[in-house]
């Protein structure tokens, strides 16, 4: 089944372009048509849920698998909202209208399900910006056109990233504010050197060149926090999603559980295991910016953020109590980027779910739903070899189309992405240098 498709005027840093649109989703979707997406509110028996899709990462020849879990996952949970925690596309796309495609691909289930999404940037989502000119505000803008999304237009040059936001999840009895989902934009990369210092060139336990947090974006929360205190007459609990995790992810876990240095010695065990009640799975470094911004600090200051989740490292999936504040990683859902080893690699493609009761939403239950309990193919252990040629065809040759329901059209060679597969692959799909992958400790709760 192809969507329906709308005429959307989207501006582009060279001008207005045409974007081929899905059309709304039918009225007898959970949202119908997603007319109102924004309003957002507890269902009458209090209950709201969340699913947080990450890492998707993939270009405008997505692998089937990454659309088809998403699709699954929401067939079965029935989210109130989606959010996209980053790395939603990736390198790979040659031009505008194969951006388009890859938001398209694992947007348009949402879409079709009639649910609203919210999404973050990440580190990977401007990566082929410089040869298609579509930078993350022009991406927003493509979000945003959707009839489901509810992002805030950019707050461009007042606060530092794109796409900064917070959303209030009304009481199922009114319109009080009952809970808040929070976006921030954590950054690409770090810069190559500090005040003639580089940035961890020499480390002998991880890497991280990532970026971090801002001061500005602290000062953001903190007053929108408080303008929100002020408005609901109490603290309104929260979640927040952004991509790069913090140094207290780490902390957290290495108090729980201990750490390895990348050659395997020597092994720290944790100094007070089960103190921060960690469940789920490490397999790779915490990959975080070099500077704690002191993001976390003002969250416990401030007490409303009741949970922190992010992406950026595909094949961790924990998360624990970090002194009242949820921390933890959604797996990676992207089957056309790196995973685990072997046999493995696919087999924790998932998404997370939260569930909210608004009778106590400070309280928040969240856990991992895996690819293979929704009945999608995992034991292919190549990534590479699931593309359906149409979802390589761009909007020019035959419009927009969900990889969730490829037509039987076949892309003519001459519409099909300009660089070479082996160009495509090596651009998008390379897995981040320095990370201690030897590393693998299992523990309850979140495992296969």
């Amino acid at each position: 089944m192809i969507s329906k498709l709308a005429t959307v005027l989207v501006p582009l840093a060279t001008g207005l372009v045409v974007v081929a649109q899905p059309a709304a989703a039918s009225a007898n979707n959970k949202w119908p048509g997603c007319h109102h997406p924004e309003r957002l509110r507890f269902n009458k028996d209090g209950q709201f849920k969340v699913m947080q899709v990450t890492d998707t990462q993939d270009d405008h020849c997505a692998d089937s698998r990454t659309v088809e879990l998403i699709a699954k996952a929401i067939e079965r949970e029935q989210p109130d909202l989606v959010v996209f925690s980053g790395d939603i596309i990736t390198g790979g796309d040659t031009t505008a209208d194969e951006v388009r495609t890859a938001i398209n691909n694992v947007v348009q289930p949402v879409e079709d399900a009639g649910v609203p999404f919210m999404i973050a940037f990440g580190n990977h989502d401007e990566d082929s910006s410089e040869l298609t000119g579509v930078y993350e505000p022009d991406q927003l803008e493509i979000y945003r056109s959707y009839s489901c999304n509810i992002n805030a237009p950019d707050r461009e040059g007042r606060v530092t990233g794109t796409g900064e936001m917070v959303k209030v999840v009304r009481s199922s009895r009114g319109r009080k504010p009952a809970f808040a989902v929070w976006a921030l934009d954590s950054g690409r990369y770090a810069p190559p050197e500090v005040n003639g210092q580089s940035i961890n060139q020499e480390t002998v336990k991880y890497d991280n060149h990532w970026d971090w947090i801002r001061e500005d974006q602290v000062r953001w929360y903190k007053k929108t926090s408080k303008k929100l205190e002020y408005k609901a007459r109490k603290k309104v609990p929260g979640l927040m999603f952004f991509h790069i995790p913090l140094p207290e992810h780490e902390y957290m876990w290495d108090i729980d559980l201990g750490w390895t240095y990348p050659n395997g010695e020597p092994t720290y065990t944790g100094a007070q295991p089960g103190k921060h009640k960690v469940e789920g799975e490490r397999h790779e470094c915490v990959c975080t910016g070099p500077f704690n911004s002191g993001i976390f600090s003002a969250m416990v200051e401030r007490g409303d953020i009741k949970g922190v989740f992010v992406g950026h490292d595909h094949i961790n999936s924990y998360h624990g109590d970090f002194y009242g504040v949820l921390l933890g990683y959604g797996a990676s859902a992207g089957f056309g980027t790196y995973g685990l080893s072997g046999d493995e690699r696919h087999r924790l493609r998932g998404v997370r779910v939260f569930e909210i009761n608004e009778a106590d939403p400070s309280q928040i239950e969240t856990r991992m739903v895996f690819a293979h309990e929704l009945g999608v193919d995992t034991a292919d252990a190549n990534q590479y070899n699931n593309y359906p040629a149409e979802l390589c065809q761009t909007p020019a040759a035959a419009g927009l189309r969900s990889a969730a329901a490829p037509s039987s059209l076949v892309a003519p060679a001459a519409t099909r992405a300009a660089a070479p597969a082996a160009t495509r692959a090596a651009a998008g799909r390379e897995i981040k240098s320095g990370r201690d992958v030897g590393a693998v400790i299992r523990t309850s709760g979140d495992s296969r």
